[in-house]
């Protein structure tokens, strides 16, 4: 009785905030946990701040109700990678009407818009978690409180990358770091009027954390355990390291922290490919746990996302720009991930609802090549064009976890940087890519002789189809200053009509969300912009 009371004080105190109610305009910074023990006091104990530092974790994956969306739910990292990273983005198409404002991006210059207002809100919760994590854990007092300070750290330098991206201008278009980045809050004081710090400093501090992570990972001598790939560790670390790096141009320390972080973790086979990515494997660096007993529902990133699930996806399956898809060589695998349409003819696919529709198949059964491979779709599935078989859920309605960070994301980065480093470097790049292409089996048939701008349009080719569906596609256009070309079916394309848009990197507020209003009501340190 004594442990679970113990335990119930620290869940109060991680989870106390895990519904996004907007109730006043500060209560995502509200990080007082109980009146019956000090925090102080209770960080003195391993157990609790081992508790703390897994609650982040839970924050991650947490049903989270935006009063402005009509209570539709958003789920932590699930809906930051799928509605915010890739329908927003180039290269998935999913015919649900609802997310318009997502896919053409009208929500992102509206200071009232719960879209907007989800992200600030959602993130700033978990720094403030972990603020009191840093606080009042003392990392001197043992290896296992160096471990949980580094993890604390390594959480929040997620949270501020992420803060960035969304809120913040392009580096390259940053003057040198010297615009306005975000709101830094670094300690549980961080509650009230507090300026705007540069993206240079926001960038410096990010740094700072990993930094300070890492050297604490390392002096506590603790490693994760084999089951335990939801938990943070020093290859997470050096894995953000890499992308805040490349976010920032900072193309040596990309390739640095790139190399690092897929040092213990080989590239995934053919077979594990195939398999649903919904199981860590030994390419997974961390990902977000799943259960039957903590399964979020009709709310989960698998309801939309994987092939096999009885909610959503049955009827609104994600695609891949067809465009894209016509791209991939016949040689290549992950061309098989998607439903090749050549083998129906159009009489095959309901037109009923005009382009909006897209090509949803009207038969009675798949061909049976296709049903072989697939033998697990949903009877009631209504299956489209270029549909999507590479994500399903390991139980139903919506079970799967999902990773955050895999070793080709880091073959990639690498890849990149050596781009923008000095010609010498091209040669690294093209190995990289053979190893990630050819030598892992993705494709056989792969060889890459190219230089300067081809090679980069190279990489930036093949992360769009590796990494497709797992959060990339706003991030890298929106860096890249590339732009968003979404077509027709008549036009060549598979996008819906009110999706089928041109984004060039001037439009919408040069894509940066804007902050919140009610962060203006609440801080008085800042202007409204």
């Amino acid at each position: 009785m004594k442990h679970i009371k113990c335990l119930n004080k620290i869940i109060r105190f991680c989870l106390c905030l895990s519904l996004l109610c907007s109730s006043c305009a500060g209560d995502y910074l509200d990080t007082n946990p109980t009146n019956e023990v000090s925090p102080a006091d209770l960080f003195k104990n391993e157990d609790y701040a081992a508790y703390a530092v897994n609650g982040l974790a839970r924050l991650m994956k947490v049903n989270y109700y935006i009063h402005k969306l009509n209570n539709v739910p958003l789920n932590g990292e699930g809906s930051v990678k799928l509605v915010y990273a890739d329908f927003q983005g180039a290269d998935m198409y999913c015919p649900i009407y609802s997310y318009y404002k997502i896919f053409n991006g009208v929500a992102l210059p509206l200071p009232d818009s719960g879209f907007g207002a989800y992200l600030w809100h959602y993130y700033y919760k978990i720094i403030s978690n972990a603020n009191a994590i840093i606080s009042y854990v003392d990392p001197e007092a043992s290896s296992r409180f160096k471990y949980i300070y580094a993890q604390a750290l390594t959480y929040r330098a997620y949270c501020y990358l992420h803060l960035l991206q969304f809120y913040s201008p392009r580096w390259c278009d940053s003057q040198n770091g010297s615009a306005d980045g975000v709101v830094l809050r670094l300690d549980v004081s961080s509650t009230g009027d507090c300026p705007f710090s540069s993206m240079l400093t926001c960038y410096e501090q990010i740094y700072k954390d990993l930094d300070n992570a890492i050297s604490y990972y390392q002096a506590s001598g603790i490693t994760r355990a084999k089951d335990e790939n939801h938990k943070v560790n020093v290859d997470a670390a050096y894995a953000l390291y890499a992308r805040t790096a490349l976010t920032r141009e900072d193309w040596g320390t990309a390739a640095r922290y790139a190399a690092l972080a897929r040092a213990n973790y080989p590239l995934m086979n053919t077979s594990e490919y195939y398999s649903g990515f919904n199981t860590p494997n030994q390419e997974w660096i961390w990902s977000i746990y799943d259960s039957k007993e903590e399964t979020l529902g009709m709310a989960a990133l698998a309801a939309y996302l994987a092939y096999n699930s009885i909610a959503y996806a049955s009827a609104h399956p994600t695609c891949i720009n067809k465009e894209l898809y016509d791209k991939i060589p016949a040689s290549d695998i992950r061309r098989d991930l998607f439903l090749d349409p050549s083998s129906y003819s159009e009489d095959d696919y309901d037109r009923t609802g005009g382009s909006n529709n897209g090509w949803a198949w009207s038969g009675t059964e798949l061909d049976i090549e296709t049903k072989a491979k697939y033998p697990d779709l949903s009877a009631s599935a209504k299956v489209f064009a270029y549909m999507s078989f590479k994500f399903k859920c390991i139980s139903q309605p919506t079970v799967m976890p999902f990773n955050l960070f895999r070793s080709s994301e880091m073959y990639l980065i690498e890849a990149e940087a050596n781009c923008h480093l000095t010609p010498s470097k091209e040669a690294e790049a093209r190995q990289l890519l053979k190893e990630l292409v050819h030598d892992s089996g993705r494709d056989p048939e792969y060889t890459c002789t190219k230089s300067g701008q081809e090679l980069l349009d190279e990489i930036k080719f093949y992360r769009r189809i590796e990494l497709w569906g797992e959060g990339f596609s706003w991030f890298d256009y929106k860096r890249r200053k590339d732009t968003i070309v979404r077509n027709t079916f008549q036009n060549g394309g598979n996008y819906m009509n009110n999706a089928a848009i041109t984004i060039r990197p001037e439009d919408i507020n040069n894509w940066m969300w804007t902050i919140p209003a009610k962060e203006y009501e609440y801080n008085n340190a800042i202007k409204r912009q």
